[in-house]
């Protein structure tokens, strides 16, 4: 028996395919994107818009400072917030030095250093001496060396800055 029966219609689907494959004038009949890759691209253009919005906006400084300037960085490290955490990285919460821009409280703390800040608890209140003591040690122990920048600390450093954190009790501070 032939391989190709006129009655089938194989000749007519080969002669088509031919016409096909020569004419480059021809529509594509099929172009579909795999799922996959429309949710690929839609999440990149997401994290462009992402990226440049936090670049032009003029808020969270505090944020940017402590953070990777990168969206797509940070959202790699997969970095467990938690209350302190969050607190210490965008500078809002229980501070003093942030209660008191609303008139709440007192900025000055009962080390009676300075006003109570992020750079001042991570790098200079003596009632964190201990911990800071801690964190020092772990960070040249890593291999680095002390200070280092919020950002750095965040990012390079974030399992030994985050156990740092969260052995500040804010609430007694």
């Amino acid at each position: 028996m032939k391989a190709h029966n006129i009655s089938s219609g194989n000749e007519l689907a080969d002669q088509l395919a031919k016409e096909a494959a020569c004419d480059g004038e021809l529509d594509i009949a099929y172009n579909k994107h795999p799922k996959s890759a429309v949710i690929s691209e839609l999440k990149e253009l997401g994290l462009q818009k992402w990226q440049s919005e936090w670049d032009s906006s003029n808020k969270e400084a505090l944020t940017k400072k402590n953070c990777s300037p990168k969206v797509k960085d940070r959202l790699a490290k997969r970095l467990q917030m938690c209350l302190n955490l969050s607190t210490v990285i965008t500078g809002h919460g229980k501070f003093r030095g942030y209660l008191h821009r609303f008139k709440i409280i007192d900025p000055m703390r009962p080390c009676e250093m300075n006003p109570q800040t992020t750079d001042h608890l991570i790098r200079e209140c003596t009632l964190l001496r201990k911990q800071r003591q801690r964190l020092k040690k772990s960070i040249m122990k890593a291999g680095g060396n002390w200070p280092k920048s919020n950002t750095e600390l965040a990012n390079t450093y974030k399992n030994i800055f985050h156990k740092f954190v969260n052995s500040i009790n804010l609430e007694t501070l």
